[in-house]
């Protein structure tokens, strides 16, 4: 009996829905969206590219729950190459929430801090990909930029995860509008 019990607590709790999707962690701006600078426009496109559209992000399809995506608020301007976090958090830029549309279509998007999706992952003891930007540069007419799907690890966890990745995309304006041109890199973990 007891060892009916446990099976179908296991079965139970490894179908449950995770707490970092739950609608008091997910919180979209509920803003008007409007694309009206180009950094608005290129990251509707690169999200909407990478899990809307074509969905050809690393590691796409293990996102738990495809349809809530978080997006880190941190991205780079101008460089990537850093030698360590301290460099990084010199030269980083934020994304303001109404810098991200809240749905693409039928997926919804919520951009937070890394420390708040840290706290998030950490309060829930659950790991979960989130998109980031670790660059979005414009030169004139044409726009450079790397999009990742990577992974938040709860403080309870030891887990090196060997998925996640991203790519670098081109972008040029045409006419008033940018439009993707090429991938130019990617990666994978």
């Amino acid at each position: 009996m007891k060892i009916y019990l446990l099976l179908l607590f296991i079965v139970f709790t490894s179908c449950a829905r995770p707490l970092y999707i739950k609608d008091r962690h997910f919180n979209p701006t509920n803003k008007e969206y409007k694309m009206d600078t180009d950094l608005k426009e290129l990251v509707y496109k690169s999200l909407e590219r990478a899990f809307v559209k074509e969905k050809d992000i690393a590691d796409y399809i293990f996102l738990w729950k495809k349809h809530r995506i978080y997006v880190s608020n941190e991205y780079q301007s101008s460089e990537t190459d850093f030698k360590n976090n301290e460099d990084w958090n010199e030269a980083v830029s934020y994304l303001k929430p109404n810098d991200v549309p809240d749905s693409i279509g039928d997926v919804m998007f919520s951009v937070k801090s890394r420390d708040e999706l840290q706290k998030i992952s950490n309060r829930t003891w659950e790991d979960f990909l989130h998109a980031s930007f670790s660059l979005i540069r414009i030169d004139e007419n044409m726009a450079t930029v790397k999009i990742n799907n990577t992974w938040i690890v709860s403080k309870h966890h030891k887990v090196v995860y060997l998925a996640g990745g991203g790519y670098t995309c081109i972008y040029k304006k045409i006419n008033g509008s940018w439009e993707f041109q090429k991938i130019v890199s990617s990666w994978i973990s």
